[in-house]
């Protein structure tokens, strides 16, 4: 199965620097435009899976009208939920110095100390579960995925056989399509995939 990742486009709260994790923000002017120019060959699919915050779904719509595939909503390619940093604009001292600490280290050590931030195993099981049923119901196919920037530099690193909290490749840029052929054997070593 081929994958097409999509990161939501630019929206008001990424150019406000704030933290969205699931709270939401619209997308910019700019990102719509963008989207609209997007060459159509990069985003041939069969089917459009899209996250249900609205700055996804907006994205996948835009995409959705310029190749013509049908979009599924899945709550599972939601962002990281960032707990207490949701909302907020980064290094904000309306939490304490050490939860932003812990948030820039995330790519070194695992997240713990963040109130109501989601795990790191629960989030790397949601975005397994996800990646199983696509392999089980689009064998073969071309799926794009709209998604968000956490979540779509875990699912990278876990195919390519990383830890999931790794850096790896880095937050891929708003709007720019970025394609991988799923590994069902990284997903069956972590023992989602049978």
């Amino acid at each position: 199965m081929k994958l097409i990742l999509l990161r939501h486009g630019q929206t008001e709260w990424n150019i406000a620097l704030k933290m969205q994790g699931w709270r939401d923000s619209k997308l910019t002017s700019t990102a719509r435009k963008a989207l609209n120019k997007l060459p159509e060959k990069k985003i041939v699919c069969d089917v459009i899976y899209s996250s249900d915050l609205g700055r996804a779904m907006a994205t996948a719509r835009i995409v959705a009208n310029k190749n013509g595939a049908h979009i599924l909503i899945d709550k599972r390619l939601r962002e990281r939920d960032f707990g207490v940093l949701s909302g907020l604009k980064k290094n904000s001292n309306k939490v304490p110095a050490n939860y932003w600490l812990a948030y820039q280290q995330r790519y070194q050590q695992q997240v713990t100390q963040v109130p109501n931030i989601e795990s790191e195993h629960d989030f790397e099981q949601r975005i397994t579960a996800f990646i199983c049923h696509l392999e089980q119901r689009h064998h073969g196919q071309t799926v794009l995925l709209v998604s968000h920037g956490e979540w779509l530099r875990a699912v990278v690193n876990i195919n390519a056989g990383l830890e999931s909290w790794h850096l790896g490749e880095g937050v891929v840029d708003n709007g720019i399509p970025y394609c991988i052929e799923v590994k069902p054997e990284l997903y069956r070593a972590i023992g989602v995939i049978k």
